[in-house]
């Protein structure tokens, strides 16, 4: 008898475990492709939907809202900026919501689970919703929305006294640029729904100058080291404003410690299309028009303050007929892709190049940092002047003795020149240069037609005048 209970309650318990393993596998084939009940979206039940289904549903909820038209409210302060989610590239996340939307209650073995899916069921899981962003095409709409926000950084400057002997520095200010991945990043964590405008305040940034006070206070440039004037004549106009174009091409280049300088580099070809004007150049030893002509004024001016900064001189050349500004020896010609002047810093200190045409003085200076204890001098010897001499040319066609002049002359010279530098009383010698200018002759014309008979009254008076001449 006991025997048969026993196998009663054995057959029991086996017709039970059965039924429970049947209810299992009928829950799990039945659930396991579909969200668990009690999941939602704002209003929307996903529970027991497959992926499919779900997004049926979430998409037929998002055209009913028009969710590409809805408004995105963009603020900063007191600044505010609406567009649509179409126009940031905003798009809702499906993919994302029904992944989330499944993983709901999976968190542990199948076995386990139940119990927290009775739960889940009775008090439900709100999703939070999600979009994805085109981060191209949100750029590109904020920076064109929110650019009255945005701020330039300005760059530190050096600045002269009034008196332009000391140096001053301008301090720089930072800009400001809204950061457009960190604006999406608040937009995403902070949305609420899907089915209603959206919102999310602006990051802005900082943007550093290039420049700063103390970048260019590290350079040490702090009053004048060597300068140099040469006066510009104003009689060609054209002369004067390709002066001032080729000054302003160097004026505020900073040279650093080592650095070599090119002045064809800096000021460049001397054409139409950047502004010069025809005015007289020497070409072979002669005087003639060409684009840019006066430039050589700039270098020349240059080149002496380069000489009294004691820099190394790399290249330089002198004319080939002496110019008027400067004494023999100390001028200095360019042709672009041909002629340069090229010097070296050699000094431990950047060098700040400032140019000024002052009414009609052009003034070179280099501003740095003094070295204690040294001193520049240039100077020439041997200068030797060479007569211009006559060329006499005899022509018939103006009286006999007549004499005219067609072409001014021009002395030629020859010269050395020198630089003495002295460093705490050690003094160095060197020849910079010895060069030589050709004279050229002033040209005449000389007559040797007969002269006209003085036939009628006054004739003669005539006659005499002209053979004076």
């Amino acid at each position: 008898m006991r025997r048969k209970k026993q196998e009663q309650v054995r057959c029991l318990l086996a017709i039970l475990v059965l039924l429970l393993a049947a209810g299992v596998l009928c829950d799990y084939f039945l659930t396991h492709n579909r969200i668990y009940a009690g999941v939602r979206l704002e209003h929307l039940d996903l529970g027991g939907k497959t992926a499919e289904e779900a997004k049926l549903l979430l998409h037929g909820a998002l055209v009913a809202v028009n969710f590409p038209a809805l408004a995105v409210t963009l603020t900063h302060g007191d600044a505010k900026f609406i567009a649509t989610c179409r126009e940031l590239g905003i798009t809702a996340d499906l993919e994302k919501i029904v992944s989330a939307a499944f993983a709901v209650g999976r968190n542990k073995p199948y076995l386990l689970r139940f119990l927290g899916r009775l739960r889940l069921a009775r008090e439900g899981w709100k999703l939070s919703p999600a979009i994805r962003i085109d981060q191209k095409q949100f750029a590109a709409t904020l920076e064109e929305l929110c650019r009255s926000l945005e701020e330039e950084p300005v760059n530190a400057e050096l600045e002269l006294t009034a008196d332009r002997k000391s140096v001053i520095i301008v301090p720089d200010s930072p800009g400001r640029k809204v950061d457009h991945a960190a604006t999406a990043r608040v937009l995403q964590q902070t949305l609420k729904s899907l089915f209603r405008p959206l919102a999310a305040g602006l990051i802005l940034t900082p943007v550093q100058a290039e420049v700063t006070a103390a970048e260019l206070e590290a350079l040490a440039i702090k009053e004048p080291v060597a300068t140099y004037s040469t006066l510009v004549s104003d009689g060609i106009p054209n002369r004067v404003h390709n002066i001032r174009l080729a000054a302003a091409a160097l004026d505020k280049i900073i040279i650093y410690p080592g650095e070599e300088f090119s002045f064809n580099d800096a000021v460049g070809n001397t054409t139409a299309a950047k502004g010069y004007k025809t005015a007289p150049v020497i070409v072979d030893g002669e005087l003639v028009d060409g684009l840019g002509g006066g430039v050589c004024q700039v270098s020349t001016t240059l080149y002496n303050a380069v000489l009294r900064a004691n820099l190394q001189v790399l290249e330089r050349r002198n004319h080939s007929l002496y110019v008027d500004y400067v004494p023999p020896g100390f001028d200095a010609t360019v042709a672009y892709g041909s002629i340069d002047l090229r010097f070296a810093n050699t000094n431990p200190y950047p060098l700040w190049l400032r140019t000024f045409l002052d009414g009609n003085r052009l003034t070179v200076t280099f501003y740095s940092t003094l070295l204690a204890g040294q001193k520049t001098e240039v100077y020439a010897t041997d200068v030797v002047t060479i007569p211009a001499g006559e060329k006499i040319l005899e022509t018939h066609e103006l009286p006999k003795g007549t004499r005219k002049l067609v072409k001014k002359g021009k002395n030629g010279y020859k010269a050395t020149v020198w630089r003495v530098t002295t460093v705490n009383g050690e003094e160095k010698r060197e020849k910079i240069s010895e060069d030589s200018y050709k004279a050229v002759p002033a040209e005449y014309l000389v007559g040797t037609g007969e002269i006209p008979a003085a036939d009628g009254p006054g004739d003669k008076e005539k006659a005499e005048a002209a053979g004076a001449e």
